[in-house]
Formats: C-alpha cells, sequence, structure tokens
C-alpha cells in the first residue's frame, strides 16, 4: 500500500485503484541528444508512440526546449496539445534540488510554481535527486556516520514530501549515485526519520554490486516508482545492450535487471508507471534506439507488477519463463 499522503495513481478512469494497469514511459534524460528524432516536439513524440511508449516524465525544462520565452501555463497547454496529438500522458517529473539551494533562506518556495506546472501538464508525481553535500562526494559512504547530517537531510526531505503533498501529487525519493541516497546503510537511517516511498533506480546499486542485505531488501521495499536502466555489476553504470532477445536468453544484464527488480514491483508500484533512462553515457551511444528496444523488457515488468498487485504470483525463474521479445 502506498505510505502517507501518496496514492496509487495511474489511468484515473479505472475506479479500482488496484487493477490500475502500470504503464511505460521514458525520462527526459535519454531525450536530450540533438538528433532528428529530437529536433521538434511531434518529433519526438510520434517517436514514442510508435516504439509503444504511454508517456513521459517531463519537467518544464524539456517542454522549453521546444517551447522558449513562453510563461509557465502556456507552456504547460503547449505541452498538453502536444502529447494529446499522440496519444501520450505526462506522468509527472523528476526534480534536482542542491545542497546550496537547500540551505538558502526560504528555499523551498521556489518549488511551488514547479509543482504547478507538473500539474497542469497531467503529472501525478514530483520525483527528487536531492544533492549529496559536496564533502561527502567520492567518499565511499562517510555521511552514514554523521548523525547531525542525517537528520538535517531528513527534514529537508520531510519538507519536499509535504509541498509536494500540498500540491496534490506523490511524492518519491530517488536512488541515485552523489545523492543523499547514495549509501543504502544511509538512506535507511534517512527513512527512519522520514519513511517515504522511492523511486527505485536501482542501476545505481547494481552497478557497484550492491545485491543483497537488509538495507537493499529495505529499498527495494519501499519503491514506489522506478527509472530502469541497464547495468553492469563492477561495469557500467548504463550499459549498452545490442541485441536484447539473446542477452535476456543467455542470463545477461536483462535477465539480471528483471530479477533484481521483482521483489521491488511485487504489490504493484503506487506512480503504476515504469520509466526508460537508458542514457547516453558510457557505452550507449544511441540511446533512444536502446531504450525502444528496451521497451518489451520495461512491458514485462508492467505484466509482473500488475499480476503481483491482484494477488498473482507470476513464477520467473528462468529466462523461459518469461520471453519480452518474444
Amino acid at each position: 500500500m502506498p505510505l502517507g499522503n501518496n496514492r496509487i495513481l495511474g489511468d484515473n478512469k479505472i475506479t479500482n485503484p488496484v487493477t490500475r494497469p502500470h504503464r511505460v514511459g521514458i525520462g527526459n534524460w535519454p531525450t536530450t541528444p540533438a538528433e532528428p528524432r529530437t529536433a521538434t516536439i511531434d518529433a519526438l513524440f510520434g517517436h514514442l508512440a510508435d516504439n509503444g511508449y504511454e508517456g513521459v516524465e517531463f519537467g518544464h525544462e524539456a517542454y522549453q526546449r521546444y517551447f522558449p520565452d513562453v510563461s509557465l501555463p502556456v507552456l504547460a497547454k503547449k505541452a498538453q496539445a502536444a502529447l494529446d496529438k499522440h496519444g501520450l500522458v505526462n506522468f509527472g517529473a523528476t526534480l534536482h534540488p542542491g545542497d546550496d539551494v537547500m540551505r538558502q533562506l526560504n528555499w523551498i518556495d521556489q518549488y511551488h510554481t514547479t509543482l504547478d506546472f507538473i500539474s497542469d501538464v497531467g503529472g501525478q508525481y514530483a520525483s527528487y535527486q536531492v544533492f549529496l553535500h559536496p564533502d561527502y562526494l567520492n567518499t565511499g559512504g562517510d555521511y552514514r556516520e554523521d548523525a547531525r547530517y542525517l537528520q538535517w537531510c531528513a527534514q529537508r526531505v520531510a519538507e519536499l514530501r509535504q509541498l509536494t503533498w500540498d500540491h496534490g501529487l506523490n511524492f518519491y525519493l530517488e536512488v541515485h549515485v552523489d545523492r543523499i541516497t547514495e549509501d543504502p546503510a544511509a538512506l535507511s537511517r534517512i527513512l527512519e526519520m522520514c519513511t517515504c516511498e522511492l523511486n527505485g533506480d536501482f542501476s545505481h546499486f547494481i552497478a557497484r554490486g550492491y545485491l543483497k542485505g537488509k538495507h537493499i531488501d529495505n529499498a527495494r521495499k519501499l519503491m514506489g516508482h522506478t527509472h530502469v536502466r541497464m547495468a553492469r555489476t563492477y561495469g557500467d553504470l548504463s550499459a549498452d545492450v545490442p541485441d536484447p532477445k539473446q542477452d535476456w536468453a543467455e542470463r545477461g544484464v536483462t535477465w539480471s535487471m528483471f530479477q533484481f527488480m521483482m521483489p521491488a514491483l511485487a504489490g504493484g508500484i503506487s506512480s503504476r508507471a515504469i520509466i526508460g533512462e537508458t542514457g547516453p553515457m558510457h557505452l550507449v551511444k544511441d540511446t533512444l534506439t536502446l531504450d525502444a528496444k528496451l521497451v518489451p523488457l520495461y512491458r514485462a515488468m508492467a505484466r509482473y507488477a500488475d499480476a503481483s498487485a491482484q494477488g498473482i504470483d507470476l513464477k520467473v525463474e528462468s529466462p523461459d519463463d518469461l520471453k519480452p521479445w518474444g
């Protein structure tokens, strides 16, 4: 069940929230490279609709690439018209509060207009990447021992959570390197002081070999939303997958990601949105093509979560039990 004021989101036309299907979308980051498919918003949304996406996770910055120099209310109307034209929806957005920003007087006030925009364009949630203090970057999690700092982090999360709820949106805190969520033990301490649902971008754990243990289990239990990309343990955070069907059959990164995600998807996730976010990074040079090739994997995750939300336990113990690519 969702925590606090979070709700089961998804298609509100379906009155029983439990039966609302999980949908597949794409985040802003994979759509940022300049190329023909991102040259116009119609080109981008046409590509997404043609490849089976149901929506996007975009904030106002993503739309300002296509509609510069207009007010946020006008931008929301233009964005909604483009979405409607291609049969897409805007699921929500990811925001990035910096440590320096959160130390300013009345720092949180700037987020009112941002959250209003998310609502105006049909979004149902805000996910946050809360930046780690510079003194703790690249220290291997030293901040887990700083009780005062962890309490400060929890207080900032509580403020963002309440503001987001006040705007009628679900709140998620994203698992991410260089953020206050990068160390599993520190994350557990923050969540003890300010419990909330997580955006489980677990590629950040998998790439570093954080695969088991009580803190990993706690993070998966609290996942209410997710960003998905392929990660290679002790290798690339964003791994290229030239042939996803073969990779799945050979128990490669697609299979490993699905297996890691199964406990987190159990019971369904409250956002009802699985967001592809493949790159661009490391060897991923054509992120839009790779993400589109992985839509069947995202759909398999959605199918697993749909079944689990309705009490059906799908057994996926070998690649032959579920074949996303047929």
